[in-house]
C-alpha cells in the first residue's frame, strides 16, 4: 500500500528545533518540538514513519550548514534545503515565530512552491571553507594596518612626508622605517607599535601558508582542469580560479549563462510598467564572492588587449580552444570597456558590465572541461 506523504517544515535553531509536518490530503498539521540535535529529531520523524508517513523534510539555508542534511539523507529521509530569498511572503501577515515559520515551510513546500538548493560535494565544501577562511585572515589583516596606519597619525609619524617621497605602504623599506621610527618614542608606544608589527608579520606568514595549501588542491586531478582553463583568462590567477570552480560547483546545473548571472548577483533590477521602462543597478541577491572574484578580473579591462608574459606562458599549456574563448572574452570586454568609456559611463559601472559579460564566457569554459 502506498504510504502518505508528510512535508516536514523544519525551524532549525541553537536552542530547539521548531517542527510542522503537513498532510495535504487531509489538511493537518502535525506540530513537534525537540533538542537541536539530528539523534533528536531522527526520532520525532520515525513516529511519523511509524504513522504510515512518508517524511519529507526542508528547512532554509541557514548557519546550520549542510551537515544535518546529509546526515538525514543517509538515514533514508528525503531532505532539502531551502533558499530563504526565494520563498515568497505575504506583505500583510506580520506575525513570524519559530512555530509560524517552520507551519509555513511545511505548506509551502508540499505546495512545490520552494527553490531546493544544490548541496556541494564535502570536498568542494572543505576547500571553499579553505578559500573563505583565507578571506578572513587577509580582510584581519587589512584592519589592522588601518589600525597602525591610525596610530601613527595620532603620534605624528607620516612616512610620506618625514621621508619626502611618495612611496607605498607595507612595503620593506616603509616597514623598516616604520621599525626605526617608532622606536624613538616612549616605551609605552613602542611595545604598541612592536606588537602590532609582529602580528603583521604572522598574518602574512599565515596567508602564504593558506596559499601554498590551495596551491597544493589546485593541482590535484578533481580541480586541475578547470582551474587550468579560468587560468587562461586576463585577471583570473589561481586563488581566483578555485574560488570559481568551488563557488559554482557543478557548471552543467546551469543551463544558460544567464542562470549562473543570476546565481551570483548579476542581475539587473527592473521596475517596469505602464509602458514605462525602468531599471536600476544589479540585485546582489546571489553569491558575493563570485561577483567580487569577478569584478576584480575585470579591473585589467583597462589595460586593453596586451597579453603579459606570465599570462603567454600560463596559456601554452593550455588547450587552444579554452584559450581561443579566452581571447574572445578579452576582446569583448575591451569593446564593451571603449564604448561604454565613450559614452561617459562610472568606472564602476564599466566593470559591472564587463563582469556580467565576463561569467558568459566563464560558463562556456567550464562546460568544455566538462
Amino acid at each position: 500500500m502506498k504510504k502518505s506523504v508528510l512535508h516536514v517544515g523544519l525551524d532549525v535553531d541553537d536552542r530547539a528545533f521548531h517542527g510542522a509536518g503537513f498532510d495535504s490530503e487531509k489538511q493537518t498539521f502535525y506540530e513537534f518540538k525537540c533538542k537541536p540535535t539530528f539523534g533528536a529529531l531522527s526520532e520525532r520523524l520515525e513516529i511519523f514513519g511509524d504513522n504510515g508517513y512518508e517524511v519529507r523534510l526542508c528547512y532554509e539555508a541557514t548557519y546550520i550548514g549542510y551537515g544535518l542534511c546529509r546526515d538525514l539523507r543517509a538515514s533514508g529521509i528525503h531532505c532539502d534545503i531551502v533558499a530563504p530569498s526565494l520563498i515568497p511572503e505575504q506583505r500583510s501577515k506580520r506575525v513570524k515565530t519559530d512555530r509560524v515559520d517552520s507551519r509555513k515551510l511545511a505548506e509551502l513546500y508540499a505546495k512545490e512552491l520552494l527553490t531546493p538548493i544544490t548541496i556541494p560535494d564535502k570536498t568542494d565544501e572543505q576547500v571553499r571553507q579553505l578559500i573563505r577562511s583565507r578571506g578572513f585572515v587577509v580582510d584581519q589583516r587589512r584592519r589592522l594596518k588601518v589600525h597602525i596606519l591610525s596610530l601613527c597619525r595620532f603620534n605624528g609619524i607620516d612616512y610620506r612626508r618625514q621621508t619626502k617621497t611618495e612611496g607605498h605602504y607595507w612595503t620593506k623599506q616603509h616597514l623598516t622605517w616604520l621599525n626605526s621610527e617608532t622606536s624613538k618614542h616612549p616605551e609605552v608606544t613602542k611595545k604598541i607599535f612592536e606588537r602590532l608589527l609582529y602580528q603583521i608579520v604572522q598574518l602574512n606568514n599565515e596567508i602564504k601558508a593558506l596559499n601554498e595549501i590551495i596551491e597544493e588542491q589546485a593541482l590535484k586531478e578533481r580541480y586541475q582542469k578547470k582551474c587550468q582553463a579560468l587560468s587562461a583568462f586576463k585577471g583570473i590567477d589561481t586563488l581566483s580560479a578555485m574560488t570559481l570552480v568551488t563557488e559554482i560547483g557543478d557548471v552543467r546545473r546551469f543551463s544558460h549563462p544567464k542562470k549562473l548571472v543570476s546565481y551570483s548577483g548579476m542581475d539587473i533590477i527592473e521596475y517596469s510598467s505602464g509602458g514605462k521602462e525602468k531599471k536600476f543597478g544589479i540585485t546582489k541577491m546571489g553569491n558575493r564572492k563570485i561577483r567580487t572574484v569577478l569584478v576584480e578580473a575585470c579591473q585589467s579591462v583597462t589595460l586593453g588587449t596586451i597579453v603579459g608574459k606570465i599570462l603567454r606562458n600560463r596559456r601554452k599549456e593550455i588547450p587552444p580552444e579554452i584559450v581561443d574563448i579566452a581571447e574572445r572574452c578579452q576582446q569583448r570586454l575591451w569593446k564593451k570597456k571603449s564604448r561604454m568609456s565613450h559614452s561617459c559611463k562610472h568606472s564602476n559601472k564599466i566593470k559591472m558590465a564587463c563582469a556580467r559579460e565576463m561569467v558568459g564566457f566563464i560558463w562556456e569554459a567550464l562546460v568544455a572541461v566538462g
